[in-house]
């Protein structure tokens, strides 16, 4: 019998198990200080526009002429419009409909999109020809001028607002989920996957779904702030809600006349909806290099 001691036997090495990515993505945010501060604000926001009549002891709606257009006080935060309504109330309301259309539109967007990028990546053919030709035409319109066209069409309104930023969307889905799809689709485990007998659908949602899903995350949050500016941008010109409704762009536009007067009536929305574009950018940036496919040990 061999001695131990001069004949060791192997033993074999296994290479340090990876970190789960759920776990990178998490590590990778709290040492993100930008992703972390625009997490922060827009955690705030919600918290603020879902606690708002709890916040102000002032209904956004209900004028009062004798205080109309005054600064910024401790009575009046963010000062009055002409009006005479409190413009911080107004300003915690409609944050509430800016981050609903936000969150609604990109749905909209993100849904019908993943799924023809999916059918267009994985079949290619004709169904590709067929769906890039659709998406190349909603692509020759700007997607501010399409927003527009849509809006012109069904008419003015928070729901064809949503419908019409939602739909001008869908082609930044499209393209990217079926670029994904033809890489990942040419992998090993896809092709293990056709070779035991697994249907389409099973290998689209199943296999290649879950693999493409994190460029598109990263794209849904970045999107919510472009979402947010159009309608911002249609409310403005009037297509959107009605006037008067607390809404950012509609109180830009209630305060265009004043600038000289009272400029805190279009700089206090106009600051809000730069600082939370400003936090979702941040937070997407974050999430996109948190979400690099090339994992760290």
């Amino acid at each position: 019998m061999p001695d131990k001691r001069r004949y060791p036997i192997p033993t074999r090495k296994y290479p340090p198990r990876r970190a789960i990515p759920q776990l990178v993505v998490r590590r990778d945010l709290r040492h993100n200080v930008g992703a972390m501060a625009g997490l922060v604000f827009l955690v705030m926001l919600v918290l603020a526009a879902a606690l708002a009549p709890f916040l102000t002891p002032y209904d956004p709606l209900t004028t009062r002429p004798a205080n109309q257009l005054q600064p910024p006080s401790h009575y009046h935060w963010a000062g009055t419009d002409l009006f005479g309504r409190d413009v911080f109330s107004r300003l915690l309301y409609g944050a509430r409909i800016s981050l609903l259309v936000g969150v609604l539109a990109v749905t909209i967007a993100a849904i019908p999109g993943t799924l023809l990028g999916l059918l267009a990546g994985y079949y290619e053919g004709w169904i590709d020809i067929i769906i890039s030709r659709l998406i190349e035409i909603l692509q020759a319109f700007p997607g501010i001028l399409l927003a527009l066209s849509i809006v012109a069409l069904l008419g003015s309104g928070l729901p064809n607002v949503i419908l019409a930023v939602g739909i001008a969307s869908i082609p930044s889905y499209t393209r990217l989920v079926r670029s994904s799809v033809l890489t990942v689709k040419r992998k090993l485990f896809i092709r293990a996957a056709r070779i035991v007998g697994c249907r389409d659908s099973r290998i689209l949602f199943r296999h290649i779904l879950p693999n493409v899903l994190a460029p598109v995350i990263v794209l849904t949050t970045l999107d919510i702030a472009w979402a947010i500016l159009n309608a911002s941008a249609l409310n403005f010109l009037g297509l959107g809600v009605e006037l008067g409704t607390p809404e950012w762009g509609v109180m830009l536009s209630e305060g265009r006349g004043y600038l000289r007067d009272a400029p805190w009536v279009s700089v206090a929305p106009g600051l809000m909806l730069t600082l939370t574009v400003l936090a979702i950018n941040l937070l997407g940036d974050g999430l996109r290099d948190s979400l690099d496919p090339r994992w760290r040990a």
